[in-house]
């Protein structure tokens, strides 16, 4: 950009009497030109990020990066829904871009990441007719911080103990966002493994549930949900994750348990068979009151 980068020979063409008096001080007037140099950047820097519209610089170091290199299906849709909708690339948190390349049912979520506002949690929508399925990344509660995350990435563990307390009592408390903060005031959230398994075995208790660690046995897990006691697992590498996820058992059906998966509309359509489940079960808890 012309007239933005300031030359050296310029400097001490403008100020030769100054430096010549100074220069008895050693290295004064170099100190001084590299003083100056380096302001005359810092402004010339925030000029262009002006003409550019105004943008924090990080959010203009992700829109040109995004040129260098290959690039997941997921950072292009979210490229290309950003230029649609005239606002920076840079506006997205990169993790909630690995979400979206993760799980792709998560796409108007993560899109909708620029334009989100807070939405009271209302779950007056959601039947207990069954236990409801309450999705990590809905985005009444989604966005909100837990852990190293989002309860839309890490809250597997309070949605599901949410499914299970809203289903049995009705109690309103008994939400994602809620069963979040009350897992991360008492201890639960592991630090780069996400809830641990004392949120069910012991938090349920301290939120007015009942708490029975299953063995496993398929007619013990059949029995409960028959009893209208929704199981939680810990899962472990599978069908659904590459790590460890919660899943809810809510019924059983055509010899299969129904199954409300927090991070999957999809999967949580199909029935699952006990066969299909048991390598990934770590741990079972029948929740009741």
């Amino acid at each position: 950009m012309p007239g933005t980068l300031l030359n050296l020979k310029q400097i001490e063409k403008t100020f030769p009497s100054f430096c010549a008096i100074m220069a008895q001080k050693e290295g004064f007037c170099v100190k001084t030109k590299k003083r100056l140099i380096a302001v005359f950047l810092i402004l010339a820097a925030l000029a262009l990020a002006a003409v550019l519209g105004a943008k924090p610089l990080y959010y203009l170091y992700r829109d040109v990066s995004f040129y260098f290199g290959e690039r997941t299906v997921a950072e292009q849709t979210v490229k290309a829904f950003a230029e649609e909708n005239h606002i920076s690339y840079g506006r997205y948190p990169e993790d909630l871009i690995e979400l979206l390349e993760i799980n792709p049912e998560t796409k108007d979520f993560v899109l909708n990441y620029p334009f989100r506002e807070e939405i009271p949690v209302d779950l007056s929508s959601f039947s207990r007719a069954t236990v409801p399925l309450f999705l990590q990344w809905d985005p009444m509660w989604g966005y909100e911080k837990y852990g190293s995350g989002r309860i839309a990435q890490t809250g597997c563990g309070p949605t599901c103990l949410a499914m299970a307390g809203y289903y049995l009592t009705g109690d309103d408390r008994f939400n994602p966002k809620d069963i979040a903060d009350f897992s991360a005031e008492n201890g639960y959230y592991a630090s780069g493994y996400g809830s641990s398994w004392t949120l069910i075995s012991e938090g349920a208790g301290k939120l007015g549930l009942n708490a029975k660690e299953l063995p496993l046995v398929k007619k013990k897990m059949v029995d409960a949900v028959e009893n209208g006691h929704p199981v939680i697992l810990a899962l472990g590498k599978g069908s659904f994750t590459s790590s460890g996820h919660y899943i809810v058992l809510t019924g059983w059906e055509e010899n299969a348990f129904r199954v409300n998966d927090p991070n999957s509309r999809i999967r949580s359509e199909k029935l699952w068979t006990y066969e299909e489940l048991e390598g990934q079960i770590r741990n079972i808890w029948e929740i009741s009151v």
